[in-house]
């Protein structure tokens, strides 16, 4: 945790945390590649670690799932100014 801000490091790169939440039971979380930009990209990523676990594991959500999950995200950051653009525009 860097700045109260929780960042995601791997070997491709690092990923600044920006929402929770928890959709049927399934734990997601909303991350974006920029430090401070106003554009950049986000992804949402799911907890796949087990209950016991002592350190989360997360993939990116796919398709359907991921769509669902960034209206989520869309309507939870809306008080926030933050939109969201696809890539078909």
């Amino acid at each position: 945790m860097e700045n109260g801000r929780i960042r995601l490091r791997s070997e491709d790169g690092e990923l600044e945390v920006l929402e929770e939440t928890v959709l049927q039971g399934q734990h997601y979380i909303l991350a974006a590649d920029t430090e401070g930009e106003e554009d950049g990209s986000c992804y949402i990523m799911k907890d796949i670690s087990p209950e016991d676990a002592e350190e989360a594991s997360y993939v990116f959500a796919e398709d359907e799932e991921a769509e669902a999950v960034m209206e989520l995200f869309s309507k939870l950051l809306e008080d926030e100014g933050i939109r969201f653009e696809t890539e078909e525009g």
